[in-house]
């Protein structure tokens, strides 16, 4: 197979921005760059262009216009007006891009097909609750998105979910077997024969000592389900008379922190949740380790980073039953899964779990072995036959 140079566009990257998408674009690059010339373009926060080598490949981060387009921060429409001439002086082999909807996708979409180029796009998916967003993505998905998947070489999605999304868009056959089910997946190995780093926890106030310890690692928006976890907090709190559960919750806001405050205040929560805000990847695994139960109560997801990292770190977690969960986790086998929304099953899964040790480490043992096939490495070879297949 020949070394290729490959693009991978994304609307923000790592390290500047912390989330998923950043970490989970990273850890390809960083493994695609062993054999391949890899290059990162992503809008950054400063004034002018910026290119720097990271863990093997180049990042270019250009700046960016950000429109906000809702209440929630994390709704914003960011426009990278270089972004074409960045490609084009880049002169790529492939691009793959990572998210459908924004700017930076639709100029890689015209880029590729003005430049005969062929491209890859990663569909994570979301969901809008505000009425004139889900109208404008009606409106997006009939007359630019339907156009752009049509002209992408694959499409590739990590879970059944963003795949029933898409092929709602368009349900050809044609376009049907564009699609590839690929999971995201973490450096499995990174989150093993992990010790307690005293330091971070001196910096964040934490103690683990005589405590049940809850860990939720997530954005904080709604569909996150975290107020669901407060309630639940509540009244393991008041009807278990459990005082020693506390709640880290980790990620950055992205509009519901003020509500998250407000439960915390009017429950009486503040001894029991520390808000840790954004916590850069390779220090996560350290809370990871602190943790005895991570907790993850969405509404809606994809297959979350921080689910896979958890149970990689041999912790026993809780997870709402949603399909991408199902996939990784069987109930009480390696793992609780529990209804979205439903305060009573989060309440009563913490307890069983917060009562037995041995099944924390037997769930956590089984959770390990389960997530030893979703490790990047195996993800960016198979990224990496897909590419040299289009190119043939």
């Amino acid at each position: 197979m020949r070394a290729m140079k490959i693009v991978l566009v994304v609307h923000t990257a790592y390290p500047e921005f912390i989330g998923g998408r950043e970490h989970h674009v990273h850890h390809l690059a960083s493994i695609l760059s062993k054999n391949d010339t890899v290059v990162v373009i992503a809008g950054g926060r400063g004034k002018g262009k910026q290119k720097r080598i990271v863990d093997g490949y180049t990042l270019i981060t250009l700046p960016m216009i950000s429109i906000t387009v809702s209440h929630n921060p994390l709704q914003i429409y960011r426009i990278i007006p270089k972004l074409y001439s960045c490609l084009s002086n880049e002169k790529p082999d492939i691009v793959h891009a990572f998210e459908y909807g924004s700017f930076s996708t639709n100029i890689v979409h015209f880029y590729t097909k003005k430049c005969n180029i062929p491209f890859v796009v990663t569909i994570y998916g979301y969901q809008f609750t505000n009425v004139l967003l889900k109208f404008l993505k009606i409106l997006y998905d009939r007359f630019i998105g339907k156009r752009l998947l049509l002209d992408a070489h694959k499409i590739l999605c990590p879970s059944d979910t963003q795949r029933k999304e898409i092929i709602n868009i368009n349900n050809k056959n044609s376009f049907k077997n564009k699609i590839i089910l690929q999971e995201n997946c973490i450096p499995v190995d990174k989150y093993k024969d992990i010790a307690i780093n005293e330091e971070l926890l001196k910096l964040y106030n934490i103690t683990i000592r005589n405590k049940v310890t809850l860990l939720t690692a997530t954005r904080l928006l709604p569909r996150k389900g975290i107020k669901y976890l407060l309630f639940a907090l509540d009244t393991i709190k008041r009807e278990y008379q459990l005082k020693n559960i506390q709640l880290l919750l980790a990620g950055p806001d992205c509009g519901e922190l003020s509500n998250i405050k407000k439960i915390i205040k009017k429950l009486d929560l503040g001894n029991n949740v520390s808000i840790l805000g954004s916590i850069p990847f390779q220090n996560m695994k350290y809370f990871m380790f602190i943790c005895d139960i991570f907790v993850l109560p969405s509404l809606y997801e994809g297959l979350p980073l921080s689910l896979l990292e958890a149970m990689a770190a041999r912790k026993s977690v809780i997870s709402t039953d949603l399909p991408c969960a199902r996939k990784i986790i069987t109930h009480l086998e390696n793992g609780f899964l529990v209804k979205p929304g439903d305060v009573d099953s989060l309440v009563r899964a913490v307890i069983t779990l917060s009562a037995d040790k041995n099944m924390r480490i037997n769930l956590g043992r089984k959770a390990q072995e389960s997530v030893k096939q979703l490790d990047s490495y195996a993800e960016a070879k198979k990224l990496r036959e897909i590419y040299a297949s289009i190119l043939q």
